[in-house]
């Protein structure tokens, strides 16, 4: 697996129905699906969220969605092939996500997870990010959350 080959861009609206079913896959396995193409297709068209995806030979292997807000960024998903998992992937997609909300001027981003996915935490706490509160059935009343976030830079303060 060589990821000098992996291809990092904006997603285009043909790769919906590929960027849902992963999240299907590895995202959303036993809650309702939520993030369908039709979803995921209004991601990739609306000017305030990016939906970004990795790409080996023209095959999908990963993908992230990230909306941009006035001062701060929320990572709705970030997703990885179980193949392609610790390669670099998620890494490389999350540092472009984030450096287009810095590009922006964002302060921070913050972001979601299953309070039982240890794997993730793991990752994002590698990324810096912090915990900040734990968000009781949050994924459709089944499962906690633990909301975390990351300082991008420092607010502007007048004098």
């Amino acid at each position: 697996m060589d990821i000098k080959q992996t291809e990092v861009s904006l997603a285009h609206i043909n790769d919906a129905y590929q960027v849902a079913t992963m999240s299907r896959e590895t995202i959303e396995q036993g809650l309702q699906w939520s993030w369908t193409p039709e979803r995921v297709g209004r991601c990739i068209l609306s000017p305030e969220i990016n939906v970004v995806t990795a790409k080996h030979d023209g095959e999908l292997i990963g993908f992230g969605i990230m909306f941009y807000g006035n001062t701060k960024a929320h990572l709705n998903l970030l997703g990885v092939d179980a193949g392609w998992r610790s390669h670099g992937i998620g890494s490389r997609l999350l540092g472009w996500l984030e450096n287009c909300a810095l590009t922006a001027g964002l302060e921070c981003c913050q972001l979601e997870l299953r309070e039982s996915n240890t794997k993730a935490r793991k990752f994002y706490t590698s990324h810096d990010y912090t915990e900040i509160e734990r968000v009781a059935g949050y994924y459709q009343q089944q499962e906690n959350a633990i909301r975390m976030s990351k300082r991008l830079r420092e607010s502007f303060k007048s004098e």
